[in-house]
């Protein structure tokens, strides 16, 4: 699958694909029998060149290599706000 840019990010030569925050489509979780699609996550640290620590709205965290990312469409954004648990208060 071919990588797509985000807009407003430079894509250069042995640069990080995707940053701090970037909300993305891990295609390697995609399961085609049962069917399942792939899990959404936003990087939580950039590890290297090619793989990223990705994070879902739970908190389970996950590696996964930059070739099998995609950008994570808006209805995917506004799914995966959605289900991050919101605090009352202050973290202690």
């Amino acid at each position: 699958m071919r990588q797509k840019p985000i807009p407003g990010r430079a894509m250069t030569a042995g640069a990080a694909r995707y940053g701090r925050g970037d909300y993305v489509v891990d295609e390697a979780t995609r399961q085609r029998m049962p069917p399942e699609p792939a899990w959404v996550g936003r990087v939580q640290t950039v590890l290297d060149a090619g793989q990223v620590r990705l994070v879902t709205p739970h908190g389970a965290e996950w590696t996964a290599r930059v070739e099998n990312l995609t950008e994570a469409e808006a209805s995917q954004r506004a799914a995966y706000d959605a289900a991050v648990p919101h605090r009352v208060g202050a973290r202690r």
